[in-house]
């Protein structure tokens, strides 16, 4: 798991957190001032204004981007920090989705600056589980690339877990293969 704390995240922290009992983590960017951007999705635009006093004065939701208080990105879970520059051996060895070992090549303030500009032109795209998630958008702004272990560790415990799901589970990251170079090109061409 990443390092856990129990203060506040530094600026430009990529931060997780486990939704759903751990069946996955949601991925964001801490910006600084209590807040946190990440990509939401078309859900969060279903549900029920906020009653959140800090989300109402300072929440921002733009397209499927998001901008919300750390409380109300955690929904009472505890946030985990991301870990760039790992070893090999420790992202083969640690739950996919905490860990990675690509460097994270941007200092917070570039960070920041990324997530901030992508929300404030809605500039990510749409959320598609397979290529481009909550995790493709915080490994986005930390390195430049973009990149979810997690779907990819999801996708290898269902063959590992059963074999028929052995089967299933090739075409699904060859899919998942595609759709992420087909979104990273995109990205790449369109103009900021």
């Amino acid at each position: 798991m990443g390092r856990n704390c129990d203060c506040l995240p530094e600026l430009g922290d990529h931060i997780f957190c486990r939704r759903k009992g751990g069946l996955y983590y949601h991925h964001g960017i801490y910006v600084g001032d209590n807040m946190v951007i990440h990509l939401a999705g078309k859900a969060k635009k279903l549900q029920p204004p906020n009653p959140c006093q800090e989300c109402r004065n300072k929440g921002v939701i733009n397209g499927e981007m998001a901008k919300t208080c750390l409380d109300c990105f955690l929904r009472g879970e505890h946030f985990f920090v991301y870990e760039y520059g790992v070893s090999y051996f420790k992202h083969k060895t640690r739950e996919m989705g905490t860990c990675t070992f690509l460097t994270a090549r941007r200092p917070p303030h570039e960070v920041v600056g990324t997530a901030v500009d992508l929300l404030d032109h809605d500039g990510f795209g749409g959320y598609n589980v397979f290529a481009n998630n909550c995790e493709d958008f915080a490994m986005y702004c930390k390195t430049g690339f973009s990149g979810s272990h997690q779907v990819l560790g999801r996708i290898k415990r269902l063959g590992f877990l059963f074999p028929v799901g052995l089967v299933a589970a090739i075409p699904i990251a060859l899919g998942y293969s595609i759709a992420k170079v087909i979104t990273d090109v995109r990205r790449s061409h369109s103009p900021s």
